[in-house]
This record gives structure tokens, sequence and C-alpha cells, in this order.
């Protein structure tokens, strides 16, 4: 396709004042940054709300816009305080926000409709549904997860283009091994959520030595697209995104300047750079564009999570001894140094003063929200549901009398005849789709539903949801959709025809008590189940177990079917599970259990997820998985007796901890 520069943007991330001023400097197009509060890099110093006016006024001179980041997931707490913050963006100048709730995207798009929508990474968006259920909250652009193949994107971008809305990649900066907003490891770890923000990425930690060789195994290189421009042009992108709002100003400067003069080249049709000696210069951990080609696999990690800078200035000259490798370093300390007293010097005339002073403390909210219907009470007896994912398992609870779920596996189009004859015969299971469903494996979605028309479903993934709602399929709000508030409730009840929800996992008892149910919508908790800490497009065995396969293939990822145990120095062990399809996931050593919440929250829930798949952690039972939910049923029922003993070596850690 065809690219002007009016199609074509380099965003730019804003840590701070001076890495805003850096990117403006450098040529940015926009920049992204967060404030105090409610942004997803809470490590990032940020920038108080009374620098704002300053800032977009210096942004403007300079052609330049400005997204504020509201990117987390919001607490029934905060609607107040957000409240108060939307009333102040809606009368500054800045040119958009970035969100990840449900229900501040609701908020925006019926009380704030002059602020211009954009989907955060953290809402996963990659397949079609999503984008179509993302317009429907007044989204105009969407950043796509980075995972995907050129390919991927063309076809997203294409359908976002004809649906009035644009797309964003990621081109530079760091990988997450797991889906964004699908990672639990460090909320599970000390309480420190990626989806609040403040993720203490024990993805990079060390572990003890795999049996395939790594300290580091889930340790990704960094991304960058730089030989791919022409081909994300192609592609139908509109904004190229460079991470990194934790970075200092002189790597945002050198970074955003590398891509702005690769831009500028590609659109004067001039012949663009392979050089990246600059890129490696700054702060890298190698780089790699496998995702972009497609080439998933070991390629793509490196074992080593500090700067690799100076490794990469040594293996390109050939260095080998420890002297030279000093030497190196101090080469590069001075460049560094030079680049750094260039930027100030850049930025050092770039003025954000401004008369206006905004602050929240002591603002007095303008707006006053409607008081939500609904009730802190379920209106039936609680009852339980069980969800499986083997065949084997069906006749083994076909007495329970609460609902059978049953997990769809990643693989959809691979295994669709099977699964469509299985749905066939066993009508009473309830479809359980999964939070990624990418390419084929969401038209398989679209399909099964289509040809099923089951009553009910269970989805993690809004693009599911939106297809079951133009089908008018009753449909429940999986726990990995992140539901923390109430007006995400309201939002999915009212916006998509949502007759429930699983409640994040992440909450803890003050925070679940202080949600308000919608009138005739069912609350769901997940009271046993396996903790899932990761999803990930890689093949985690290969830098766990080991697997002579480099690359990850379609021909062996849907057959292969391993759980490997890995032991982080600093934290408990993690379970590592491949199972049969596309996709990797880590849980912790433990299930989660809580039977606290019957007696503690009574009349909260209307059903209570007893999850019997066969995730083998160190968690084990003292009866039966029949036998357990049996007596489970019994319990939820009653609320009497003890069944804590039922379940020994678990944990609650949200049920304390929270958000």
């Amino acid at each position: 396709m065809p690219v002007t520069e009016k199609q074509f943007e380099l965003l730019a991330p804003g840590g701070d004042l001076e890495s805003i001023k850096a990117a403006i400097a450098a040529g940015a197009d926009a920049v992204y940054c967060g404030l105090d509060r409610f942004n997803a890099r809470n490590r990032a110093t940020n920038i108080s709300l009374d620098m704002l006016d300053g800032i977009t006024a210096l942004a403007h001179r300079h052609d330049c816009e400005v997204f504020i980041t509201l990117n987390v997931l919001i607490l029934e707490s905060e609607i107040p305080a957000v409240v108060r913050l939307l009333e102040q963006l809606a009368d500054t100048d800045i040119d958009g926000v970035i969100v990840q709730d449900l229900g501040l995207a609701y908020l925006l798009k019926h009380y704030f409709p002059t602020l211009d929508v954009h989907a955060s990474t953290q809402a996963n968006t990659h397949n079609t549904g999503q984008f179509q259920f993302l317009k429907q909250l007044g989204a105009n652009r969407v950043n796509l997860s980075r995972e995907l193949s050129l390919e991927e994107i063309s076809e997203l971008a294409q359908f976002g283009r004809q649906h009035d809305m644009l797309t964003e990649v990621f081109v530079h900066g760091s990988y997450c091994v797991s889906f964004s907003g699908l990672c639990y490891a460090s909320s599970v770890r000390n309480g420190a959520s990626g989806n609040r923000g403040r993720c203490s990425q024990p993805c990079r930690d060390q572990f003890e030595t795999t049996a395939a060789g790594y300290d580091f195994p889930l340790n990704m290189k960094d991304n960058t697209a730089f030989d791919d421009l022409a081909a994300l042009a192609n592609a139908g992108v509109y904004s190229l995104k460079v991470e990194g709002r934790v970075k200092k100003p002189h790597y945002v400067f050198s970074v955003v300047d590398q891509w702005r003069q690769q831009i500028d080249r590609y659109l004067d049709n001039a012949p663009l750079s392979e050089d990246k000696s600059a890129l490696y210069t700054v702060f890298n951990r190698d780089f790699s564009n496998g995702y972009l080609h497609g080439t998933i696999g070991d390629a793509m990690f490196i074992d080593n999570p500090r700067d690799h800078a100076a490794q990469h200035r040594a293996a390109k000259q050939g260095v080998d001894t420890a002297d030279e490798f000093k030497a190196i370093k101090r080469i590069l300390y001075r460049e560094k140094t030079a680049i750094i007293n260039s930027v100030e010097q850049r930025t050092h005339a770039l003025d954000v003063s401004t008369g206006t002073t905004r602050s929240l403390k002591g603002q007095q909210q303008q707006f006053k929200l409607p008081t939500l219907s609904g009730s802190q009470c379920a209106t039936t007896a609680p009852s339980s549901a069980i969800l499986i994912s083997q065949p084997q398992q069906i006749s083994e609870f076909t007495d329970t009398t609460g609902p059978l779920y049953y997990q769809l596996p990643d693989s959809l189009a691979h295994q669709y005849d099977a699964l469509l004859a299985l749905f066939s015969d066993n009508p009473q299971l309830i479809p359980w789709f999964g939070p990624v469903l990418i390419g084929k494996d969401f038209q398989a979605a679209q399909q099964l539903l289509e040809t099923l028309k089951p009553s009910r479903i269970v989805t993690d993934n809004s693009g599911v949801a939106w297809a079951a709602h133009q089908l008018d399929i009753d449909w429940l709000a999986g726990p990995q959709m992140n539901t923390t508030n109430s007006w995400a409730l309201h939002c999915l009840k009212t916006e998509f025809g949502c007759v429930g929800a699983f409640v994040s996992t992440e909450l803890n008892k003050r925070q679940l008590k202080s949600l308000v149910c919608p009138n005739d919508f069912e609350l769901h908790y997940c009271l046993y189940q396996p903790v899932t800490l990761m999803t990930s497009r890689q093949c985690l065995l290969q830098r766990t177990l080991g697997c002579r396969k480099p690359l990850v293939k379609k021909g062996c990822t849907p057959k292969c079917d391993k759980q490997v145990t890995v032991q982080s120095r600093n934290d408990e062990p993690w379970l590592v599970d491949k199972s049969s399809g596309f996709l990797s996931r880590v849980y912790a050593h433990r299930h989660h259990f809580n039977p606290d919440v019957i007696s503690a929250l009574p009349g909260r829930f209307s059903h209570y997820l007893l999850d019997m798949r066969p995730i083998d952690t160190s968690t084990t039972l003292a009866v039966s998985q029949v036998q357990f939910c049996q007596q489970m049923e019994s319990f939820i029922a009653t609320a009497e007796g003890g069944v804590a003993a039922l379940a020994e070596n678990t944990m609650n850690k949200s049920w304390h901890k929270g958000l």
C-alpha cells in the first residue's frame, strides 16, 4: 500500500519530561506518556498533571501529538478519581488516551466522547472480532499484539482501515515472553501486577540451569523491525511504536532519530539503511524480528538480561581478551556520554512553561456519574461449575449438578472436526474459549459457534465474545478478560449482551466485596484452579526441557504435550506446560484454592469454578477429582463442614494481596 506522510506515524515513548523533549527533538510524530497514576509504567518517572498543558503546547509547536496512557485495570475505589482525571483531560488539547480497562472505555464512550480512545497492547488484540469489539467501545486505533507475523498484521490492518480503525505495531524495544495483559507472574509473586503497571519482570530472572543448558530460559531479545519498514508500510500499518518509557532520554533520542531517518528515506524513495550500529550502541539485549517473519523459536532468546551493547561490539570486532573487552566498554561509555551531552544541548531550549495549573487534589467532581443499578448479592442459590479439557473426563463428571465447561484447545482449526463431533455428541458441554485465537483459529471459533449454536459459552477472548453476541448466544466473560470494576460489568452487559462474568483472579476480598453486579447478571469466582502465570506463542520447551527443533513448526506443536518444572533462584518453581496446540503456558507450582470466600462473602457469587484440567502442579487432592467436586458442591450449597484438607499444598495469595 502506498504511504504518505499523513498516513505514517512514528510514535515515541515519554517516560519523563526529558525523554519527551528528546523524542520531540529526534522527530517523533507523537509521544505517549503517563501521569502519576493509572498507567502501565509505574517504574517510569512519568509526568504530573500540572505539566500536561505545557508539554502538549510544546509538542504541538513541533507537529507532534500527545497521547496519555491510562492503560491499567481500574479498581472500584478509583472510579471517582478516574472521572475527575477524565474531566481534566477533556479540558486539555491532548490527542488521545490509551486504555485497557473495559469500564474506563465505557466511561469514555458515554461521558467523555471528545477524547479519542486507543486500545493498549494490554488489550491483547490479534483477531478481527476484537477490532469490532473495540470499535463498539469507541476505539479508533488499536495496538496489535507483538506476537503477530507480517501476514497476520496485514490482514488486521486492512480490516481496520475498512472499519475506520488505525493500527499500531511495536517496532523497537523490549519483547515480553507472554502475551500482554495475560501475564500474572509478577502479580502472583509479590502483588506487583503487570495489569497495574507494576511488573517486576520475573521472566528475566535467573533460574537453576535448565536441562537445555540455560540460566535465563524466558529472557527474550529485544524487538526491532528496522529492516522491515517497507513490509510494514505495505501491510497498511499506520503507527510505528517505539517501546521504552523506563528508558533514559539518550536512548529515546537515539532510537527515534534512527527510525526518523529510516522513515524519511522510505518516504523519499531512497534506499533504506541496513546499519543498526547506532541502535546497538544504546541499551539492547540483541535484536530479533522473529515474530514478524514467523521464525518463532530459540534464536529469539538470549541468556543474559543485561545490556548487550559491549558484547555486540566485541563480537563484531573479533575481540576475545578481557583487556580488549574492557577497552570496548570504555569506548561505548564515551560514545554514550557524547550522546547524552548532545541530547541535553538539543533539548535545552525546549520550553514547557504554561500558565495553567491542574491538580486532582481538592478538586470536586463536576460531572456526577449515574448510580449503577444492581446488587452485591446473587439472586439465586450458589452452585459449582466444573472445567475439564480431556474427552475421557466427560463421563467422570456426568452426575455433577452444575455446568460442565470444556476448555477448547488453542489449535481450533487443526482439531476442528474432532471438536465439532465432541460437542455434537455431548450437548451438555459448555465450550470455553481461550484468550488467544489468531487467524485461522479465530475463524474456526466463529465457524464452531455458527454450526453448533450452543446455548451458552465462556470466553477469555473478546473477539469470540463479539461473535457470540452477533449470533445471540449467551456468553460469560472468562477470568482472563480481567474484569475488576462495576462499570466493566455494566459495559459487558449493556454493550455486548454478556450474561455473566468471572471476576479477575487478581482481586482481593475487599475489592470483590465492593463490586455492584448488574441485575439479571451472573457473577462467577474461580474457587479451585491452576494459576496461569504466562501465555506465550513461544515453545518454551526449547529453553527448558530441550528440543532439537530450533523453530516452532505447525507440524510439531499440535502434537506436542509435555510439562517441565523450572526453579527460579528468586522464587518458587514454575511449571512450563506445552499442551497440544500452538501456545505454551507457565503455571505457579501450586493451585489456587480459596474456600474461605464462601463464608466471607456469602451470597456474593452465583457460581464457583472447580478447574479439573490435568495441570500437574505440586497440589494434591486427598480424594479423587470426582469426590472432591461432590464434596465441594455440598459445601458451596450449605457452607457447612470443613473442606480445606481436601486439597494440600495450595495458595490463595490474591485473596489477601489483590491489585
